[in-house]
C-alpha cells in the first residue's frame, strides 16, 4: 500500500534544513523549546501564525507551501512550484538565506542530482530538475509585526517511484 503522506515538498524541506544547518545559517540550538522538550525545525508548513509565535518569537524562520502542480506530456514527471517565505528581523539574514538558496538550487539538473545523492532522501522519489523560478523583493511582513519577508519559489520536476501499473509504490 503506498504512503500518500509522502510528498516531494517534504523531502526538499528535509534536504534544505540539512544544508542550512551545515552552512551554519541556522543554529538548531537556538530553536530548542522548553515546552516541547525538543528542537523546533524553523522550516514550517503554512499555518496560522499565532500557534508558532511562542516558539519562533523574534527568530528567523521559513514557511513553505506548494503553490502549483502539473504533469508534463510524460505523466511520470510531476512539475511543482514550492514557495518558501523567509521571515527575519534583519535584512542581512534574509539576504543570506536567499543567496544560499539561489546558489544551492540554480543549477537545475545538478541541483536535482545533489538532492538525489543525499542520504536522507526517501527511495520513493527521483528529482530531475530544481531551479529558482522567482525571488521577490524584501518587504515588511504583513503577517508578523517587526519582521521582514521575502519569497523564493522553486520549480521542481520529479518522479515518484511507481509499481508495474503506474501507481505510486
Amino acid at each position: 500500500m503506498p504512503n500518500y503522506k509522502l510528498d516531494a515538498m517534504f523531502e526538499l524541506r528535509k534536504y534544505l534544513w540539512n544544508k542550512l544547518k551545515a552552512a551554519n545559517i541556522f543554529d538548531p540550538n537556538s530553536y530548542y523549546s522548553d515546552n516541547l522538550k525538543e528542537t523546533m525545525i524553523p522550516l514550517i508548513p503554512v499555518q496560522q501564525q499565532p500557534e508558532m509565535n511562542q516558539f519562533l518569537s523574534g527568530k528567523k524562520h521559513i514557511v513553505y507551501d506548494k503553490i502549483g502542480i502539473s504533469y508534463e506530456n510524460n505523466w511520470l514527471i510531476c512539475c511543482e512550484q514550492i514557495l518558501f517565505t523567509i521571515y527575519a528581523t534583519e535584512l542581512a539574514d534574509i539576504v543570506e538565506i536567499r543567496n544560499f538558496m539561489m546558489d544551492e538550487f540554480r543549477r537545475m539538473d545538478d541541483s536535482a542530482g545533489d538532492v538525489n545523492y543525499w542520504s536522507g532522501l526517501s527511495d520513493k522519489f527521483k528529482f530531475h530538475s530544481i531551479f529558482i523560478a522567482d525571488i521577490s523583493p524584501t518587504k515588511p511582513s504583513e503577517e508578523i509585526q517587526g519582521f521582514l519577508e521575502a519569497d523564493v519559489i522553486l520549480e521542481v520536476k520529479y518522479s515518484r517511484i511507481t509499481d508495474n501499473n503506474g501507481r505510486f509504490a
